[in-house]
Formats: structure tokens, C-alpha cells, sequence
């Protein structure tokens, strides 16, 4: 960690969704529309992966009494080899060649780092670092290597907010996601693209997965979900005995809705008209019990 954690700080515009992930949602000239519901209107035009889904700061850190941004920095790292695949995703290259064995490990990798990436998880994650027991942290040192001593990592997860930080940027998507083994007999990955260039409105959020039950169904890779990997593509992870290959209108029209109503904060769009349709929809979901008989509605069809 200490070679990595240089001092000084040169970055501050820290993205929690990836520029470029951000930019299969937008338009051909790189833009796209945002819509932010704390303040309940689109943001001013024009918006693009740069100028969205980032908080000042979010990854500096102070370590050893000095700030740095090298948190920051091994992100830019990482994403060098997503950003490859998610241009072969753009372009159009047949769904089979996305899915061989490479192609899911580098999805699982890229879901791993994203999900433990999101500001909704901050205070779930710091809580879930501080209770974990010495021994569980035993375990999730032997990811590293050379290992890193156990009994110093516990002290500093009790005692350093940068250091917890840093181990759930980097560590714990290794220790809590099913990375290495294959998906699931049960479980079928597909990817389902629109039939027609002027459907391409899959909606990208601050919350980018749509998963059903726990959390350790993502985690594990072992039930349904929903990851847009574009605006006109959709990952599905679907049980194998489900033959489905395609989703009609209605059903990626309530995908949509399903996005717009578990986003946070801001939603991005393509298509501003298709969005405004989707919130106005959306009212018809309204509250706990319709977000949850809208997500029985979309798991029926996966499922």
C-alpha cells in the first residue's frame, strides 16, 4: 500500500460511475441528458460522463499524515482495461464473443469494483469493515500478494478511516464477490440488444444494477440481475431453464421505470423525451409497495 499511496494530490473530480461505462449512454456527439431528483428537473445542457456521477474528493485520503489521491490514480489504472471492453461492447460485437471466459471475468471484476464503489454503500461498508473478526480478516489478507499481515491490518480498519477506505476500493471486491469460479450451473448469462437503433433508451443511474432478494445473490452471481451495459444493451443474468431471448417494449419500458425509481440522485438519458415518459409512468409505482410489486412484475418475466 505505501508504494502505491504517493503523496500529493492531482485529481479531484472523483467519478463513482466510470466516464467510460458513462459513455455508452450517451449520444453520438458525447452528451447526454441528466435528470437530478433532489432537485427534481434535468441538469443544464449539455452534460457528458465528464461533468456528472463524481463527488469532489471522494478518493483522497490521508495517509501517513499527508494527503494523496493515489486511490484515485489505481482506479485510472484499472479502468484502462475495462475501457477496452466496454468499446467492444459499443460497438456491436456479437454477445458471444462478449461472454466467452475473458469477457465474464472481466464483468465480474468490472461488477465487483463498481458495487463497493457507490456512495450509497459508504456506511455500509465502513460498518461492515469495523465488525468484521480478526479471523475473517485472516482470510481476506491471503487475497493479497504477498499476503498482508492480519493482526496490523485489523488495528488499522478499527483506527484509519483512508486505510478502511482503501481496502474497500481494491480488497474487498476480491474477498466478498465469487470472481474465480464460473457462473453458476443454474444461472445463464445473455445480453439482449434493442432491435432498433431508435430504441436505444436503457436508462444509466448512480445505481447501475438492478438485482432482486439480497444482495448475495449479486454478490455470489447466483440469482437474477439486470446491468445496462449500454443504452442499447442489457446484460441478464436469468436461470438456465428460462428461454427468453428478448425482452418486449412494455417489459424494457418497466426496466426503465425500475431504473428511474432506484436511482439516488441522477439518471442519464439519451433521449430526454423517452426519460420524461418514464418518470410520468413511473407515478403509477409510487412508493414501497409499488417499487416492489414493479420489481415481482420484471422478475416474472427473468425468472
Amino acid at each position: 500500500m505505501e508504494s502505491l499511496l504517493k503523496p500529493g494530490v492531482t485529481s479531484f473530480d472523483h467519478h463513482y460511475i466510470p466516464r467510460l461505462y458513462l459513455k455508452g449512454f450517451c449520444r453520438s456527439d458525447g452528451t447526454f441528458d441528466v435528470y437530478d431528483k433532489q432537485y427534481g428537473k434535468f441538469r443544464k445542457p449539455p452534460q457528458s460522463p465528464a461533468t456528472v456521477l463524481f463527488e469532489k474528493g471522494k478518493n483522497t485520503i490521508k495517509f501517513r499524515g499527508q494527503l494523496t489521491d493515489g486511490i484515485e490514480k489505481l482506479y485510472s489504472r484499472l479502468e484502462s482495461g475495462f475501457s477496452q471492453y466496454f468499446n467492444l461492447a459499443r460497438s456491436g460485437i456479437y454477445a458471444d464473443e462478449l461472454l466467452n471466459p475473458d469477457g465474464i471475468r472481466i464483468l465480474k471484476q468490472y461488477i465487483a469494483i463498481q458495487f463497493w464503489r457507490l456512495p450509497r454503500l459508504d456506511e455500509f461498508a465502513d460498518q461492515y469493515l469495523r465488525t468484521r473478526t480478526l479471523t475473517e480478516i485472516e482470510h481476506f489478507c491471503t487475497v493479497t500478494e504477498p499476503p498482508i499481515p492480519a493482526q496490523k491490518t485489523f488495528e488499522l480498519i478499527q483506527s484509519d478511516a483512508g486505510f478502511r477506505h482503501y481496502f474497500r476500493s481494491f480488497i474487498l471486491p476480491l474477498v466478498t464477490f465469487n470472481l474465480n469460479r464460473p457462473i453458476p450451473d443454474a444461472m445463464k448469462w445473455i445480453i439482449l440488444d434493442t432491435e432498433r437503433p431508435e430504441w436505444s433508451n436503457h436508462l444509466c443511474s448512480d445505481a447501475p444494477f438492478i438485482f432482486f432478494d439480497r444482495p448475495d445473490n449479486l454478490i455470489e452471481f447466483s440469482g437474477p440481475f439486470i446491468f445496462p451495459l449500454s443504452n442499447s444493451r442489457l446484460l441478464v443474468s436469468k436461470p438456465r431453464s428460462n428461454a427468453t431471448l428478448s425482452f418486449d417494449p412494455a417489459m424494457s419500458t418497466r426496466i426503465s421505470i425500475l431504473m428511474y425509481l432506484q436511482a439516488r440522485r441522477y439518471v442519464a438519458t439519451s433521449n430526454k423525451i423517452y426519460l420524461e415518459k418514464i418518470m410520468e409512468l413511473s407515478e403509477s409505482y409510487a412508493g414501497t409497495t409499488g417499487i416492489m410489486r414493479l420489481q415481482n412484475e420484471v422478475l416474472a418475466y427473468i425468472e
